[in-house]
């Protein structure tokens, strides 16, 4: 755990199950017999979650020690960002370079493919389980210090016609003063007039707390808090120590990576397993072997930092860093013990395979 300014930061690291739907795909007519699928290529999802508290001073702030011996009260106005969460996760992307096109015989048992929204391949002869609906954290969410009252509802004719705000704010002291009082004579059955009914006290209790908020407000000011969530997306294509991925102001907030206003976030990346062949060894291997493609990926460490410390880090495997290997065709297509496989959906790479006597 480290802190980042004022907030408790918590990071996250995960691979995703399926970024997009899967979609069942039988080969057929409509394919003359063929597919055409993608292997992916591994992209690092930056989730970054902020906290924006945001003062507005209240208007007898420098008298709220004065009358009311309220220290450390906001004088002007203040906004403050912190990050207060960072989840780094490999999704799947799409990729051009390595999109296959497979051939089928009319006469063969066709298997049955599972492919994603932009067609990288999830599963043959099997179908993927699909996760479990997640609720999204929203973009942003906004909480604000509510009053019942503003403090003009509550301000007596005196208070408003006092000559100076110095004798305002007195008076506005003695009438928080008045109502506390008040409260404490309810609290305490000494009031005149003591409703015997529960609720009905509870109702004037808290009439007379919500006056004291409004009242209050004018010297410690109002607050609004709000959650923020940004998303970056990165995708690694070898080695890098330091890369510019976000700007956070701890006055504006996220701005452009060309405002100098915000303080620089990089993303480094070092490769852990480095399974890539050399571009004779592919060529190779694409003359010689026909199949089903997939892929043996590599593994990188990602690690996002600022100038202070490291915020999150984490091990990801990443098909960028692999190389593309094939299953038999005939694997998948034979009647009386058809092969079935599953992949995980951001390498590419066989998470499950299994033959089976057909039925």
């Amino acid at each position: 755990m480290k802190i980042f300014p004022l907030a408790v930061l918590t990071a996250f690291i995960s691979t995703t199950t399926f970024a997009q739907s899967v979609q069942q795909v039988t080969i057929g007519d409509n394919f003359d017999y063929g597919l055409t699928y993608s292997l992916p290529i591994t992209k690092i999802q930056i989730q970054v979650s902020a906290h924006c508290t945001k003062v507005v001073a209240g208007e007898f702030a420098m008298y709220a020690e004065k009358y009311l011996g309220l220290k450390d009260v906001a004088q002007q106005d203040q906004v403050s960002w912190e990050i207060t969460q960072i989840q780094l996760r490999g999704v799947a992307k799409a990729d051009s370079a390595r999109t296959y096109h497979i051939y089928f015989s009319d006469k063969a048992a066709l298997p049955t493919f599972y492919l994603t929204d932009d067609r990288c391949l999830c599963a043959i002869n099997q179908k993927p389980e699909q996760p479990a609906p997640t609720v999204e954290m929203p973009s942003q969410s906004q909480k604000t210090t509510s009053l019942k009252f503003k403090p003009t509802d509550v301000m007596t004719s005196d208070l408003l016609k006092a000559g100076s705000k110095a004798k305002q704010a007195e008076l506005v002291a003695e009438e928080i003063f008045s109502i506390r009082e008040s409260r404490s004579d309810l609290i305490r059955g000494e009031a005149d007039n003591v409703p015997n009914d529960g609720a009905q006290l509870q109702l004037m209790l808290d009439h007379l707390t919500a006056q004291e908020e409004a009242l209050l407000s004018l010297f410690v000011g109002t607050t609004t808090e709000t959650d923020v969530v940004r998303t970056f997306d990165y995708i690694p294509t070898d080695e890098v120590e330091r890369e510019l991925v976000f700007r956070l102001s701890r006055e504006l907030g996220f701005v452009s990576n060309d405002d100098y206003a915000g303080a620089p976030f990089y993303v480094g990346v070092s490769i852990l397993e480095d399974n890539r062949m050399s571009e004779m060894d592919v060529n190779a291997r694409k003359k010689l072997e026909k199949g089903i493609a997939y892929c043996v990926p590599g593994k990188a460490r990602i690690t996002l930092y600022n100038a202070k410390s490291v915020l999150a880090e984490g091990d990801i495997p990443m098909a960028q860093f692999g190389h593309v290997e094939m299953l038999p065709q005939g694997q998948f297509t034979n009647k009386k013990r058809p092969c079935s496989a599953l992949f995980i959906p951001s390498t590419g790479a066989i998470k499950l395979f299994e033959q089976t006597d057909a039925q």
